[in-house]
């Protein structure tokens, strides 16, 4: 088995977990952690008849309220100055969902956009709720080449099953000299430390582990396994930062991991004063990286 971010072999695979069967592996090179699974099945698009225009909407309200808006402007507001130079530049969000973010790149910044998504009940929510027209399906269904100047990505690579080929797909989208951001989920030490604990307990527990490396993430990633995977798609001028950026709602996260009802709403306070005052780990990864000229 070789890892999918930086191609290594002496990968340790962990035990299955007792609630849901999930296997993840983790490699000693790079650190990342990761489903073990088939990992070059394409991507398929999503209909509304399986997730539907109102799950795609609920899924927009679970997220944690301003963390989105805010972020977004600090990278626009950098990105715009990276391409001062262009004129009308040109910026595609790969996983665009309800193309909020679009609508502030488009309204605020100038930039022309476009994206993408699988789900066909997003891009019914993206053009009532934004105004924008997403391409439906996955980026190898697309002939984009040397096509836009900004690439984004926001929680979208830990997503998909071959992490190598999505990131050479956009560096083929991209213009000479053109920029990527993304954002993915870190591997953190609290990630290790549920990691260790799901091996030392031969899978009995794994709760925390099976909500981070699920069906929704496929890969945590630290900053030498982005950097590898990235450097191997053809990029340069990389930088990884990390940060404690909560995107989801307390509620929401606490909901997903079926906690007792009861225990919802003080367990979100507490929750929630942690976030506020960044006395959790950094869960998130911030990255840039740039096609060559």
């Amino acid at each position: 088995m070789n890892c999918p971010a930086c191609g290594g072999t002496a990968v340790h695979v962990g035990p299955a977990s007792r609630r849901t069967s999930t296997v993840v592996a983790r490699c000693p090179q790079c650190r990342a952690q990761f489903l073990v699974e088939e990992t070059t099945a394409p991507t398929e698009v999503v209909g509304t008849e399986e997730v539907s225009v109102e799950y795609v909407a609920d899924w927009v309200d679970a997220k944690r309220e301003g963390v989105g808006p805010a972020v977004w402007r600090e990278k626009l507001a950098w990105l715009t100055e990276e391409v001062s130079d262009i004129d009308k530049p040109t910026l595609y969000d790969v996983g665009a969902g309800g193309g909020e973010f679009l609508a502030v790149a488009r309204d605020e910044y100038g930039f022309t956009v476009s994206g993408n998504d699988i789900l066909a009940g997003a891009i019914a929510v993206a053009r009532e709720l934004s105004g924008v027209d997403l391409e439906l399906g996955d980026l190898s269904e697309h002939d984009h080449e040397d096509d836009f100047d900004v690439v984004t990505m926001w929680c979208v690579l830990a997503h998909v099953r071959d992490g190598e080929r999505m990131l050479r797909e956009v560096h083929r989208m991209l213009n000479p000299g053109g920029l990527l951001f993304l954002q993915t989920p870190h591997n953190t030490v609290a990630d290790r430390a549920f990691y260790r604990t799901k091996v030392a307990t031969g899978g009995r527990v794994a709760r925390i582990s099976d909500r981070r490396l699920a069906g929704h993430h496929r890969i945590l990633h630290t900053k030498q396994s982005i950097t590898t995977l990235l450097e191997r798609a053809g990029f340069v001028d990389i930088k990884v930062d990390a940060h404690t950026r909560y995107p989801m709602s307390s509620r929401a996260y606490l909901v997903s991991l079926r906690a007792p009802s009861w225990t919802i709403p003080p367990t979100a306070w507490v929750m929630d004063k942690a976030v506020d005052n960044n006395a959790v780990p950094r869960i998130t990864l911030d990255v840039q990286a740039r096609k060559p000229r």
